[in-house]
């Protein structure tokens, strides 16, 4: 924004007036104009940050249900594991392997982060963006807790590295590894409650 001197030089009080109204009104033009354009960047700021952030939450919530139905299958599949480590430990006849399947999607925070560093949760009414919020939060709780449900898995089957097998075990081995089993099907369990909580959380923000 420049302010430029006048053409001519200026002999009366009238000029200096006329040339100082024109001035105060070109300023109040562009600032007018750069409000303006600045508060139409905002909203379409703010539109797309909603926008992104309710198809996000959208798809979050599509693969909490495919992780839930995952940990249903994988709450069976390590109670088997348990109950074949424990017919090993006493020495009991057994048939079958142990089995190490998992899956887990998790839930991205893309919208969320993109929303925050642009700015755009600080034009949100504060009721929307602590909505966001705790969304988001607990995402974050529940993505960490399946960090430890994974890490569980392959401590499990730490034994086995290097192609040895279960009847090469010795007794402290197999310990071990049922202990490790009991605290995978905990873990499963709170991850489990976590996701039920997400799923109170999902349903409560439909109106986000």
């Amino acid at each position: 924004m420049e302010v430029h001197p006048p053409h001519e030089p200026i002999h009366t009080w009238r000029q200096f007036f006329l040339h100082l109204f024109t001035i105060t009104v070109g300023l109040l033009i562009a600032l007018g104009l750069e409000a303006a354009a600045e508060a139409i960047h905002h909203r379409h700021l703010l539109h797309q940050a909603e926008r992104d952030l309710r198809k996000e939450m959208v798809d979050n919530h599509e693969h909490l249900f495919k992780d839930e139905r995952q940990l249903k299958v994988a709450t069976q599949q390590f109670t088997d594991n348990l109950r074949l480590l424990d017919a090993l430990r006493a020495h009991a006849a057994v048939k079958g392997e142990l089995s190490f399947h998992w899956y887990w999607d998790g839930m991205q925070s893309s919208a969320w982060d993109t929303a925050r560093d642009t700015g755009a949760l600080a034009l949100m009414p504060y009721e929307d963006a602590q909505g966001f919020a705790v969304v988001y939060g607990q995402q974050d709780i529940v993505n960490r807790e399946s960090e430890i449900y994974t890490a569980d898995i392959y401590r499990i089957g730490s034994s086995l590295q290097g192609g040895r097998k279960l009847s090469g075990l010795q007794p402290a081995e197999l310990d071990t590894m049922i202990a490790n089993t009991q605290q995978t099907l905990s873990d499963i369990q709170h991850l489990g409650d976590l996701c039920k909580g997400l799923d109170t959380i999902y349903a409560n923000a439909g109106h986000l």
